[in-house]
C-alpha cells in the first residue's frame, strides 16, 4: 500500500515556516549565555531555556496553504485548521500575518510574511488575493514625481509627457522678452 503525503494529495500547497537563519541567532543567544552563565552556573543555567525554546519554534512552527484550508502549525499550542467556508479574510498587524474566520476569531500565521502573499494567493487558488503582485503591476509604466515637499504623486507617462510639455512652454514664456503676454507687461 502507498500512502501519498500532503504535497502529492495538493500540488497547489505551500509551507511557510520561520527562516531558518533564525538558528543563527540562536546560536548567538547560546554563545552570549554562555558567557554570562561561565559567572555564576549554578544561579544562571536556567538562561539556556530561552535560545533552547527559540530553536524549537523555529523548528516546529509553520503554516501550510492547500486546497483544503489552512493548516497552523504552533510550536507551543495545538494545531488548528481553518477549512476555507470558516475564513474570512487575511491580514496584518505590523509584521505578524492574521488569519480571521468568520466568526471573528484571530489566528497567527507563522512564517506568513507581506512578501509571500504571491505564494499564498496561489497556493489558496485565488482565495486570497494577491495585493502585492497587484499593486506592482498597477505602478507598471507608471512614473513617480516627487515634489520639492517630498510629496509623491504616481502617474501615467503620457500624463508626465503633458506636464513637462507645460513646464517647457511656461518656461520658454517666462525667458521671452518680446513676448507682448499679459505676463511680460
Amino acid at each position: 500500500m502507498v500512502t501519498m503525503s500532503s504535497e502529492a494529495e495538493h500540488p497547489e500547497s505551500a509551507q511557510f515556516q520561520p527562516e531558518r537563519t533564525h538558528l543563527l541567532a540562536a546560536l548567538l543567544m547560546i554563545g552570549i549565555a554562555m558567557l554570562v552563565i561561565g559567572v555564576a552556573p549554578l544561579y544562571l543555567f536556567w538562561i539556556l531555556v530561552f535560545p533552547i525554546l527559540f530553536i524549537v519554534w523555529v523548528l516546529r512552527a509553520r503554516t501550510v496553504v492547500d486546497g483544503s484550508g489552512i493548516r497552523i502549525r504552533y510550536a507551543f499550542r495545538g494545531s488548528r485548521h481553518i477549512v476555507w467556508d470558516d475564513l474570512s479574510g487575511v491580514g496584518f498587524r505590523g509584521s505578524r500575518a492574521l488569519a480571521t474566520t468568520t466568526g471573528g476569531r484571530e489566528f497567527l500565521l507563522p512564517g506568513v510574511t507581506f512578501n509571500s502573499l504571491p505564494r499564498l494567493s496561489k497556493a489558496s487558488q485565488g482565495r486570497i488575493p494577491d495585493v502585492l503582485t497587484a499593486g506592482r503591476a498597477a505602478a507598471d509604466d507608471k512614473v513617480v514625481v516627487i515634489h520639492r515637499d517630498g510629496e509623491q504623486v504616481l502617474i501615467t507617462k503620457e500624463e508626465y509627457a503633458a506636464r513637462q510639455a507645460a513646464q517647457r512652454a511656461e518656461e520658454s514664456a517666462e525667458e521671452d522678452p518680446t513676448n507682448d503676454s499679459p505676463r511680460s507687461k
